[in-house]
């Protein structure tokens, strides 16, 4: 109130200010402690229902290891009500992982793609879709496994991912093709060395072995 000759002034002047500006103050008052009353109400809502959802995703899931694919409809009712969430993307795999137990490899493949498709954590993204390539491999849907495996471009599971490269070209017979691949993954980072120079020294017996083959079928065709 600096400028004002006398308290009177000063009390004047406080008024005439009130009067022009106490509603908006009021207003502004109330405003708070109702934004903060609702903003405390609103974390304690919040605290509720992730309390509440974490306790479904424990129910859900003791009864999806106790009672595996029997479970299914349960856990997939869960896994749509919460799509937008991590709880739905764990369940999924777990899913997933029980189908592989059953052979079910459809199954696992259809909750791994929308895993694949709909989560947004980038930590789960590139082990899901290891996942997912070696079911498709187990369909013998080759084509779509290889794609799947070029979606991961993260370093870190470059090794894995050049591993699960073998390993399908394997299964389609492809040697040549699946020595490359160990040795890129011999090469990454983290790699499983011992693994993969067993399934190195693996493809070496089977070249002996059909190497053997040949020469036995070429001396029995110069006969």
């Amino acid at each position: 109130m600096e400028g004002y000759a006398t308290e009177e002034q000063q009390v004047e002047a406080l008024k005439s200010w009130w009067k022009s500006n106490g509603n908006a103050v009021i207003f502004g008052t109330v405003l708070g402690l109702a934004g903060l009353v609702g903003f405390r109400y609103y974390n304690a809502s919040q605290l509720t229902s992730q309390e509440e959802l974490s306790a479904a995703y424990d129910t859900v899931v003791t009864e999806l290891s106790e009672n595996g694919l029997a479970a299914k409809a349960t856990t997939q009712t869960f896994i749509d009500a919460n799509s937008g969430n991590a709880y739905a993307t764990l369940t999924a795999l777990q899913l997933a992982a029980e189908a592989v137990k059953k052979q079910d490899f459809a199954e696992a493949e259809t909750q791994l793609s929308w895993v694949a498709t709909n989560s947004n954590q980038a930590s789960i993204l590139p082990i899901a879709k290891l996942r997912l390539a070696r079911v498709q491999a187990q369909l013998a849907n080759f084509d779509d496994a290889l794609a799947t495996l070029e979606k991961i471009t993260l370093d870190t599971f470059a090794s894995k991912k050049a591993e699960v490269q073998g390993d399908i070209y394997v299964q389609q017979g492809d040697l040549n093709a699946a020595r490359s691949a160990y040795e890129t993954a011999l090469a990454g980072i983290g790699a499983n060395t011992q693994l993969l120079q067993l399934k190195l020294d693996d493809l070496a017996v089977v070249d002996v072995a059909d190497d053997l083959d040949a020469a036995i079928a070429g001396e029995l065709n110069e006969q």
